[in-house]
Order: C-alpha cells, then structure tokens, then sequence
C-alpha cells in the first residue's frame, strides 16, 4: 500500500466521520469514536516502529487503524449503543460500510486480503487458524493497538465521569459495588472475561483488565506498565480480599509474560 493510497483512504474515512458529527444534536458518541479511531493510528505507529516494520508495513497499519471502527458510527446511530450484544457485530458492520463505499477500491487484492482481516477480527474472542503469519501479525497489532486506547478512554471516563457518557462508555450497567464470580475466577485462571458475564459494571472493569492476558507483543506489555493502566483501572474497584487475589495474577502476569515480537514473514 502506497502513502497516497492511504492519504485518500484518510480523507475517506474523515468525510465519513464527519456526515455523524454535528454540534446541534448529541454527536458525542461519534467524537468519541472519531478521536479513538486518531489516537489508535498513532498507538499501532509506535508499536510498529518499535517492532521494526517497513514503511510500506506502517503505512498498511495505519489504514487498518484507520477503518477498525469504522462501524461504530452507523451502530450508535442505528441501535443508540455501543453494545454488540444488543445491536450487532460493530467490526462485521465495518466491514459492510467498507464494501459499500469501496473504501478499498483500488488496492491490491493483498492489502484488501489483511486490512479486512484485521478489521473484521479486531474484536473477536479468537483469532481464526486459517490465516497465514503475516495476516495473522496484523490482526494481533490491531487488537493491541485498540486496547492502549481503550485503556486510556474508560481510565479518564472513570475518574471524571459524566452521566452523559455512561451510557455509551459503561454501556448502562449498574454500578451496585458487586462483581460476579465468572469474571473473577477468568482473571484468577489468567483468562479474558468473556462478554457474557458482564452483568455489572465492575464486571466490565475485570474485563478491562482481563485484556492484558490477551495481549501479543512487549512493547505494548511495557507501555501498560508505564502508563499504569491496571494499577489506575484496579483503583476504581471496591477493596476487597478476593479482588486482591485477581489483580496479582495480573500482575504477576505482567512481570513474567514475555510474548513473540516477531516481524510480519
């Protein structure tokens, strides 16, 4: 993919934006995703850089940054939420606005192949087993790349929360002081709290926290560390013995996880 190619999927994706945004009505939620969507092309530049990658590897990256949100916009105007459970699919609907747009008109049949993989799996349980190493790399530097910002939105909603954010950021769940017990026998087994199991909102802070167990590469681990991220996160949790016991494993997870920081073959 050529930087051409990318400057005219910018604009694309920029004219698209914009058609949600107005400041007569609530364009909150689709500044939210539109200002995510900048800062998660800055997060996989960095992440690629340090993982040595080509121009032409970051220029790809950076398109798949891009458009891994792409079906935000048309999911919060269509259902009024964020909640793939109760709308549909955010990442299968980017795909569709992809395709009717033929935002990738003109592109190899390569790039299409693994910008489309990785928008399509950037919020998936599990990574498919049919893809070969490099689409499979891309998919796993989006997906970390995603979550440094998401880290990031959810801490500063957390410490300065607005009623009029909840609903698209803690997705209108209670916040009654309790946790269920899947979502903290997951962190204790080092796993990923699974969607089903958020019924609370401290429930969607476990998951939050649950994602470093999911993430690929050392770089993105030491920039968890740096920003404090889990340390911030678990500060807004109530204190208790059990909740303690969660977090060391996260934390012990983080101090000895060492993941493949291999380049794309």
């Amino acid at each position: 993919m050529e930087p051409k190619e990318l400057d005219h999927l910018k604009q694309l994706f920029h004219d698209y934006a914009d058609t949600f945004i107005d400041p007569d009505r609530n364009d909150g939620p689709y500044l939210l995703k539109k200002k995510h969507t900048i800062r998660v092309c800055r997060e996989i530049l960095g992440l690629g850089r340090e993982l040595g990658l080509s121009r032409g590897e970051l220029v790809l990256a950076e398109a798949m940054a891009l458009l891994h949100d792409i079906g935000r916009f048309e999911q919060f105007r269509t259902y009024n939420t964020f909640l793939d459970p109760a709308s549909e699919n955010h990442a299968h609907l980017g795909l569709r606005v992809i395709e009717e747009m033929k935002m990738l008109h003109g592109l190899s049949p390569r790039d299409k192949e693994l910008i489309t993989g990785a928008v399509g799996f950037h919020n998936a349980a599990f990574l498919p087993t049919d893809r070969d190493d490099t689409a499979l790399f891309f998919m796993k530097l989006i997906r970390d790349a995603d979550k440094l910002d998401i880290w990031r939105v959810v801490i500063d909603h957390y410490r300065s929360a607005s009623p009029d954010n909840d609903k698209f950021i803690e997705l209108g769940l209670k916040d009654d002081g309790g946790y269920s017990k899947e979502a903290f026998q997951a962190i204790c087994q080092r796993d990923f709290v699974k969607s089903a199991h958020i019924k609370r909102l401290n429930d969607f802070k476990l998951m939050q926290i649950s994602w470093v167990f999911d993430l690929n590469f050392a770089p993105t681990m030491a920039r968890v560390k740096e920003r404090r991220y889990i340390e911030q996160l678990a500060a807004t949790l109530p204190g208790c013995a059990d909740l303690d016991k969660a977090l060391d494993h996260v934390f012990d997870y983080m101090d000895t996880h060492i993941n493949d920081t291999c380049k794309p073959s």
